[in-house]
């Protein structure tokens, strides 16, 4: 038998007991079981199975491609270390091990004098070229997620609105409503608006106004289950999204919130207009704007009320 596909019949026949020896250098006893950690090693496992591939092919480390694939999991294994709180030096070591892992298998189970030595030479070159390249990914993909995150961290610091702390009507609108809606079959949103906010404001009752919507904001947020999202809308507006909701437990938690506000006033009256996806609308901007035409009906009959999108 050819002693490159003797090598690579060995390696590809063994990988757990491959994985095995990268495990009991990676990790610790006591993250034995950890579902990252799992998934970690799931990833290294179809790694190895790809180096068979390229250790049988013809390919060099720069031509051999299966279609994106092996970027692919090299990213998603970037992900997972990412997760566990690995460094770049982690990460580096992830793929050294796994590369000492290979060779101590089959330099233990492979009688490597017997074979052709240019067959010899060649699997190891093939070994330490796939090493050199995963690692080099794996450490791109791994900072692409840091820097990444960190964008996404400014971005959401940027986009929080500084008086109540919630997401901004912006970072609402062009990101949280519309991954919700794709997230979720149904749910429902809620508006509460303050009313005469702006006369508050414009006769120079600026901080009366500041206390008010700071306080709304509380009652709100203190008023929905864990899974809810709560982002002020606008001016006078504190909204809330209820996934996997309709409206019925939309209007249950906007009676909630009024209840605790006639407890605690605000000195102000609070109309609330609720809509639900996707029975009152078919996207994110339709649902916001059946959300405000309750709201506004709302405001027009007053006295606190709440209106449901018909």
């Amino acid at each position: 038998m050819n002693s490159g596909r003797l090598i690579s019949r060995e390696i590809h026949a063994n990988i757990p007991e491959i994985v095995r020896l990268w495990r009991a250098e990676r990790f610790e006893p006591e993250g034995a079981g950890n579902d990252v950690h799992e998934r970690l090693a799931k990833g290294m496992e179809r790694l190895v199975e790809v180096f068979v591939e390229f250790l049988q092919s013809q390919e060099t480390v720069e031509t051999f491609s299966r279609g994106g694939e092996v970027r692919s999991l090299v990213r998603e294994i970037s992900g997972y270390q990412h997760d566990l709180g690995w460094d770049a030096v982690r990460v580096i070591d992830d793929f050294v091990v796994l590369r000492r892992s290979i060779w101590r298998f089959v330099e233990r189970n492979v009688d490597l004098a017997a074979l052709d030595g240019g067959e010899v030479a060649r699997f190891f070159v093939k070994l330490l070229q796939a090493s050199d390249w995963v690692t080099e990914a794996g450490l791109k993909a791994f900072d692409d997620i840091v820097r990444d995150e960190m964008q996404e961290a400014l971005g959401q610091a940027a986009a929080t609105d500084l008086l109540t702390g919630l997401p901004d009507r912006e970072r609402f609108n062009r990101l949280l409503l519309p991954r919700a809606i794709e997230a979720h079959g149904r749910l429902v949103l809620v508006v509460f608006d303050i009313a005469d906010f702006s006369d508050t404001v414009a006769g120079g009752e600026l901080e009366r106004a500041r206390t008010a919507l700071r306080s709304l904001s509380d009652t709100v947020s203190g008023s929905v289950p864990a899974e809810a999202l709560c982002a002020r809308f606008g001016d006078d507006e504190i909204c809330v999204l209820l996934p996997e909701a309709g409206s019925e437990g939309g209007y249950a938690v906007a009676e909630r919130v009024l209840e605790r506000l006639a407890e605690n006033p605000l000195g102000y009256e609070v109309d609330v207009g609720v809509a639900e996806y996707p029975e009152h609308a078919t996207d994110a901007a339709g649902l916001v704007r059946q959300a405000l035409r309750a709201l506004s009906t709302a405001k027009r009959v007053g006295g606190s009320g709440i209106v449901v999108a018909r």
